[in-house]
C-alpha cells in the first residue's frame, strides 16, 4: 500500500531570482511542505522470546522515535527544514507488546510483518486509514541485521539489542522508507572523472553509522527538499558561491554541472546545528541521469582527508572545477566548462524545478519484474564491511534460490547497511528492502 501524505495548503513558492548571478531563466516552482507521516510504533514479542523490561523500552522507543532531541521526529525536521513531520499515529505513541503466534528462529522478516499487519487489523488499525508507516519494535532477535527498511516504504523493522531503539539505525532505515539506497563512493582519476572503482562514501546516514550526518544535497533534491534558488544548474564557465548545506543564510546550495548524460552535483557542508561536526568543504557526487537518490560522493586520487573538493578536471569533458576559498559564508567555486575561461562578471545559472515526492510505494515486484535501480550495484552481500562499500561480487541482483524456499531467505547485498531481497511467506513475491546489519566493523576502503 502507498504511503498516505497529508499536505498542508500554503506549500512555500521558491523564489526564481538567481543568488549572485545574472542572466539565468527563470523557472517558477513550488517546494512540497509540511508532509505529515503517522507512524505506529508497534512492540511484538514471539513465542520463544520477549522483551526485558517492556515498560522501559516503550519508553525509550517513544522518546527515540519522537522526543525533541536526538529522535527520528527531529532530525528529519530539521535536515528537510519542516517539510516531513513524523508523528504517533496513535495518542500512547508506542502500542504493545503482542505476542505473535511465530517463533524467532530465523528471522523471518517477512513473516513477522503479515503477522502484525493481521494483528493489527484484529484490533481495527489499517495501513493507510489509521497510520502511514509501521515500525516493529522487536526484541534482540539474534540476526545479523540491527534494522530492516523498505526501499519507498512504509515499513521498518527496528532490533531493541540492549533495550533501547538505536537513533542511527532508526534514522537510516526511515531514509530507506524515503527511498534513498545505500550511498558508497566513487574514487577517480583526476583529469578523468569516469575512470573510477568503489570508494568510501560516508555523507550521510546512508553511508556511515551516525545520525549527526546529514543528508547529501543530492538526497534533499530527490525529496523536494530545495527550492529553485537553492538548486541551480551551471550553463556556461563562471565563478559561483554556495551556502552552507545546513546553514541560516539564504541562496545556493546545490550546484549541478551537466557531465554528459549525467552530472556532477556540488555542495558545501560544514559544522551546523549539531550535524555535520566532521565534515568540511565541498563536495563532489556523480548522479546517473535523474537518479539523485542514489548520488554517490566522488573522490579524486589526489584528494586527502574525506574528499573535500579543491580541484576536479575531466579531459574529455573539457570541465575544471576549483574551490578558491571557503568560510562561514560560503564556498567560491570557479567552473570552466567546454575548456573556456572562467569570467570576472556575475556568471550565470539556471534555477532546477524541485521534484514534488509523489507518494512512495513498497508495492511487491515478482521475481522476474525486479531489476536492481541504477544507483543500486545489486552486489552481494559480506558481513562486517562499511555500509558504504559494496563488495565485488556482483550478482545483479537475482537471488532464484530464494523464491523457492519462501518466507526463510534473506538475500543481502551490498553491506551492512544496503538492500535486500525478502521473499514473502506463502507468495512468490519480492520485496527490495535495506538492511542495516548488527555484526561487524567499517572497513575503509574496498576495491574491485
Amino acid at each position: 500500500m502507498g504511503l498516505s501524505l497529508k499536505r498542508t495548503a500554503g506549500a512555500a513558492a521558491a523564489s526564481a531570482a538567481l543568488f549572485a548571478s545574472a542572466g539565468a531563466v527563470a523557472s517558477p516552482a513550488a517546494a512540497v511542505d509540511g508532509r505529515e507521516n503517522r507512524v505506529l510504533v508497534v512492540m511484538l514479542d514471539f513465542q520463544d522470546r520477549a522483551h526485558p523490561g517492556p515498560a522501559a523500552v516503550k519508553a525509550d522507543f517513544a522518546t527515540r522515535y519522537f522526543g525533541a532531541d536526538n529522535s527520528l521526529k527531529s532530525y528529519y525536521d530539521h535536515v528537510s527544514r519542516g517539510r516531513i513531520d513524523y508523528v504517533p499515529a496513535v495518542p500512547e505513541k508506542v502500542i504493545g507488546p503482542f505476542k505473535l503466534p511465530m517463533n524467532s528462529v530465523g528471522c523471518d522478516a517477512g513473516g513477522i510483518r503479515l503477522k502484525t499487519l493481521e494483528l493489527l487489523k484484529s484490533k481495527g488499525l489499517n495501513q493507510g486509514e489509521d497510520y502511514d508507516s509501521l515500525s516493529m519494535a522487536l526484541p534482540r532477535l539474534g540476526c545479523s541485521w540491527a534494522g530492516l527498511g523498505t526501499i519507498g516504504g512504509p515499513v521498518t523493522w527496528i532490533q531493541a539489542s540492549k533495550g533501547t531503539a538505536n537513533p542511527p539505525v532508526v534514522v537510516h532505515e526511515f531514509g530507506h522508507n524515503l527511498g534513498y539506497p545505500h550511498q558508497p563512493g566513487l574514487v577517480c582519476r583526476d583529469g578523468d572523472l569516469t575512470d573510477c572503482e568503489d570508494g568510501p562514501g560516508g555523507k550521510s546516514p546512508m553511508g556511515a553509522f551516525t545520525a549527526k550526518l546529514g543528508l547529501t544535497a543530492t538526497q534533499l533534491i530527490h525529496s523536494g527538499w530545495l527550492t529553485a534558488s537553492e538548486h541551480q544548474r551551471v550553463t556556461d564557465s563562471g565563478t559561483f558561491t554556495l551556502r552552507p548545506l545546513y546553514g541560516e543564510q539564504d541562496g545556493l546550495r546545490a550546484l549541478e554541472v551537466p557531465f554528459g548524460q549525467d552530472k556532477l552535483v556540488l555542495e558545501y557542508r560544514r559544522p551546523e546545528g549539531g550535524l555535520d561536526e566532521a565534515l568540511g568543504g565541498v563536495y563532489s557526487y556523480r548522479v546517473t541521469g535523474d537518479a539523485y537518490r542514489g548520488g554517490r560522493p566522488l573522490r579524486v586520487g589526489a584528494n586527502n582527508g574525506d574528499g573535500a573538493v579543491t580541484r576536479l578536471t575531466d579531459t574529455a569533458h573539457k570541465l575544471t572545477i576549483s574551490v578558491t576559498t571557503t568560510d562561514a559564508a560560503g564556498a567560491r567555486v570557479e567552473i570552466s566548462m567546454n575548456g573556456t575561461a572562467v569570467p570576472a562578471s556575475a556568471s550565470p545559472a539556471t534555477p532546477v524545478e524541485p521534484a514534488s515526492p509523489g507518494p512512495d510505494t513498497d508495492t511487491p515486484l515478482t521475481h522476474g519484474d525486479h531489476e536492481p535501480p541504477a544507483d543500486d550495484d545489486g552486489t552481494t552481500a559480506q558481513d562486517g564491511t562499511n555500509p558504504g562499500t559494496p563488495s565485488a561480487a556482483a550478482d545483479g541482483g537475482a537471488h532464484p534460490a530464494d523464491a523457492e524456499d519462501a518466507g526463510t531467505h534473506l538475500a543481502t547485498t551490498g553491506g551492512n547497511a544496503t538492500a535486500t531481497v525478502l521473499t514473502m511467506a506463502g507468495a512468490s513475491l519480492l520485496l527490495l528492502l535495506g538492511v542495516f546489519m548488527l555484526r561487524g566493523g567499517y572497513s575503509k576502503r574496498s576495491r574491485r
